[in-house]
């Protein structure tokens, strides 16, 4: 247990880090005289030996025995370097004795590296000094190669001496250049005089040409200026130049610009010569501007047109970028249409069809607009946007905000609307406008909204901030409380391993370890996101150990399991989600709901969606095959690295699960949910589990204020009359779909999915809940069965971009456990799973008297 915690590397890690990190270890069994890796291997793992003895050796030259050059024992780390740099093995490792080791894969290994500061600064100094040392014995041998080289230099005839050090000028030679300026045919002095060899090689693509030795070529170049001046070099270039034009070598002069970073005159070159090539022989001339500096390529759009096609698709990307940074604003409407078009071809090249897609959708945004109209860069990110649409946001805005509070503003009262009501709806509309476009943060938008209000006296001061004096609001703020205590222990990642350990360790045992864990953990923590966040890298942790790779079957299958019952289950319990909560004061129930009551409603709902979720998953999934099983050893040390219960883990586990038995427990003691968590949170703080800096920076103070902004519009709408008003209007309008409560229900779901396209997260729940309450009056229909049904269906990811849950856990596992084309599939199914929970829940809801 004790040996990640002696290695360099992992001593400033926790045991929480240590423990998650062990979750991502392979071990293996060698036994003595084993072959681990050989000198030349490519470098794809990281060991550390657990226990025993490995020999490393190296080749020696001209084919004697390999030497001896370390022994490595236990806590020793070897392959680091190779996984760093990308380089092969430097040495043969054997194993000494029977060994046991950790193995880091790739993956894993640049996981560790961005997520652990401390060790991007342990490898940092490894580098540093292994970089010392490697310089000095650079030196050392380049010293030595020097002197060497001035002494063949001065032993060989003088034209081919010469002849190396005019060489040295160019990327290659042609023998023609070397016969009419030397007198000397090349490749029968190669053949005559073997001193020659040591420094020139044949081009065998290429008859007739040669080239200089890499490693020889910069001491020839010292030599050559030492002796001739930079002058003199010059003036050789300019005579090869003239050559080459004559015989018009245009790849040739090209190649001998490019090596001199005569970059201006190599690309007119290649446009003079573009006309008359064919692909292949483009490609070759395109190839040898790699180096060229992205402005110059970009500089030209015809430039970028031509070459593009040609390139490496990452190189292609990386100038395409550069075009939009600093030439964007220069660009027509069908400029930027066509870069869109070339970064999705250059994509799809790298298989990567998502963002194909996502540009060819920027390219028909730009072609629905009318004219030339220049633009800025582009968003830097993974997914580029398109990079006018921030000022078409707030074109929009600045036209739709002041017409909708000029409209209702002077419109006639409608539907026995006063006029503040119709002021309110007029600012409200305005407020979803800038929701919508998502230039201005939610929050300020929201206080905006109340200083409107104030200003515009639609109501008193009392009612615009009556949100903030709401006992839901106070519970909103002790729940975040609660979340930033649990998250902050190690509680969670060990609930996690505890539920893992107690089912089988094959494929579908563990999946249904993942269900348990996220149905153990939803009353305990309030946050779908947080959920996800815990689950979805656990359940990739566990299909690494199981060998399963980035996106295959079983690690999809993993992963989405973890995402739907992490997070995606947080309606079917009170304390789910703080959103549950913020739904629930909106609706301004009149006989509160309590935990159990909550519990109770919703558990036909939940049993109908988890077996739907579960089948879909066993079928998409079956026959699954686990490359190696999960060590029992491992979940073991993992729990062994953790230790005994901490005393804030105790603390933290004790209140969350008191104050959730007092929640349960309300019907009997009476006292309202805020206060429970009131007297949870002083526990919290009293006992030092939250200090001042995590009740700074672990609860969400921005999205409060936006909270308490929602909670007061619900009781201005109500203050107002807008609440009766919109009964009124949608009871006479809906009349069709109020005779039946499944029929109507639906509707409310469909319509949730369509808002959400629009309005995410929190505005869309604030938004239909406002609107289609007062429908359940009319229907018969109790308003916590409106407030479950709008949680469910305002998650939805059909898109990406609809649902933070889905890409908190996309992005939680850096995209490498399931694919968005994965994540669309299952996606379907959860529509699918929730209009089914809440149709077969309608004789259940009926039966309690819910529905009447």
């Amino acid at each position: 247990m004790t040996i990640l915690k002696s290695i360099g590397m992992f001593q400033p890690l926790s045991n929480l880090e240590l423990a998650k990190l062990l979750g991502k270890l392979e071990q293996r069994s060698i036994k003595v005289g084993t072959t681990l890796f050989r000198q030349g291997d490519p470098g794809a793992l990281l060991y550390v030996i657990k226990s025993g003895k490995l020999e490393l050796f190296v080749d020696a030259a001209k084919g004697g025995p390999p030497q001896l050059i370390s022994v490595l024992a236990e806590g020793d780390t070897l392959g680091e370097m190779a996984m760093l740099t990308g380089e092969a093995r430097s040495a043969t490792a054997i194993a000494a004795t029977d060994v046991e080791l950790y193995i880091i894969h790739h993956e894993a290994f640049q996981q560790l590296i961005e997520e652990t500061p401390s060790i991007s600064t342990y490898f940092i100094r490894l580098l540093s000094r292994r970089l010392t040392s490697t310089n000095n014995q650079l030196m050392t041998n380049k010293e030595l190669a020097f002197q060497t080289t001035v002494k063949d230099l001065d032993v060989l005839p003088s034209p081919f001496a010469h002849l190396l050090l005019w060489s040295s000028a160019f990327p290659r030679i042609s023998s023609i250049l070397v016969e009419s300026r030397y007198g000397v045919m090349l490749a029968e002095a190669l053949d005559k005089h073997p001193p020659l060899q040591k420094y020139l090689d044949r081009i065998e693509q290429m008859p007739g040409w040669f080239i200089l030795k890499t490693e020889l070529r910069q001491i020839l170049s010292e030599i050559a200026t030492t002796r001739f001046g930079h002058e003199e070099k010059r003036q050789w270039l300019a005579e090869t130049l003239s050559a080459y034009e004559a015989a018009e070598e245009g790849e040739a002069a090209v190649e001998l610009l490019a090596y001199s970073g005569r970059w201006e005159e190599a690309l007119e070159a290649i446009d003079r010569a573009f006309t008359h090539l064919d692909l292949e022989e483009k490609k070759r001339l395109v190839a040898h501007i790699r180096s060229c500096p992205p402005k110059l390529l970009a500089a030209s759009f015809s430039r970028l047109s031509s070459y593009l096609p040609l390139l490496d698709p990452q190189l292609g990307l990386a100038l395409l970028e550069t075009a939009w940074n600093e030439q964007g604003h220069h660009y027509t409407n069908a400029q930027w249409i066509a870069t869109y078009v070339w970064a999705s071809g250059l994509h799809a090249r790298l298989d990567r069809h998502q963002q194909a897609q996502e540009y060819l959708t920027l390219a028909n945004a730009r072609k629905l607009r009318q004219g030339d109209i220049g633009g800025n860069s582009p968003a830097r990110g993974s997914f580029r946007r398109l990079a006018s649409s921030t000022r078409l946001g707030g074109w929009l805005a600045t036209t739709l905000v002041p017409v909708s509070l000029t409209v209702f503003h002077y419109m006639e009262p409608v539907g026995g609307l006063s006029r503040s009501a119709l002021d309110l709806i007029g600012i409200g509309i305005a407020a979803v406008i800038l929701w919508i476009v998502n230039l201005i943060p939610d929050y300020i938008v929201g206080l905006g909204m109340v200083m409107a209000w104030v200003m515009g006296g639609v109501v008193t001061p009392e009612v615009a901030l009556s949100g903030f004096a709401s006992t839901t609001w106070l519970y909103m703020i002790f729940i975040m409380a609660f979340i930033a205590a649990i998250t902050r222990s190690g509680i969670l990642f060990r609930v996690s391993l505890t539920a893992l350990k107690r089912f089988p360790r094959h494929y579908r045992g563990q999946l249904w370890g993942v269900v348990a864990g996220g149905i153990l953990l939803n009353p305990l923590i309030p946050s779908s996101s947080a959920k996800v966040s815990l689950g979805v890298p656990l359940a990739r942790t566990l299909s690494e150990s199981m060998g399963f790779s980035s996106n295959s079957r079983g690690a999809a299958g993993l992963g989405l399991a973890s995402m739907i019952f992490y997070g995606f289950t947080a309606p079917f319990v009170l304390t789910g989600s703080y959103t549950n909560m913020m739904a629930y004061g909106l609706a301004s129930i009149g006989v509160p709901i309590n935990w159990l009551q909550w519990f109770v409603y919703a558990l036909p709902a939940f049993l109908v969606f988890a077996a739907v979720m579960l089948v879909v998953l066993h079928f998409m999934f079956r026959d699954v095959r686990q490359v190696r099983p999960i060590s029992d050893d491992v979940l073991d040390e993992q729990l062994r690295l953790l230790g005994p219960w901490t005393r804030t883990e105790r603390i933290a586990v004790m209140t969350t699960l008191a104050s959730i038995t007092l929640l349960v427990l309300q019907p009997l003691h009476g006292i309202d949910s805020a206060w429970v968590m009131l007297i949870g949170f002083a526990v919290l703080v009293v006992s030092g589990t939250l200090d001042r800096q995590a009740v700074s920076t672990g609860i969400d103070w921005t999205f409060l204020l936006f909270l308490g902004v929602a909670f007061s519009f619900a009781g201005a709408t109500q203050e107002l009359g807008i609440t009766d008003a919109l009964s009124v209007f949608l009871g006479n309008h809906m009349a069709l779909f109020l005779s039946s409560p499944a029929l109507l229900l639906s509707v409310v779901i469909l319509v949730s999915f369509l808002v959400t396209l629009v309005i995410r997260d929190d505005p869309a729940v604030i938004l239909l809940v406002t609107a289609l309450m007062p429908l359940a009056q009319q229907a018969g229909i109790h308003p916590w069965i409106f407030v479950f049904v709008i949680l469910l269906a305002t998650d939805p990811f059909f898109f990406t971009y609809q649902s933070p849950t889905y890409l908190t856990a996309y992005y939680s596992s850096e995209g490498k456990a399931f694919t968005h084309r994965q994540g669309q599939h299952i996606a379907l199914v959860y529509a699918v799973a929730v209009i089914l929970a809440v149709i077969l829940s309608v004789p259940y809801w009926k039966w309690i008297g819910l529905i009447s």
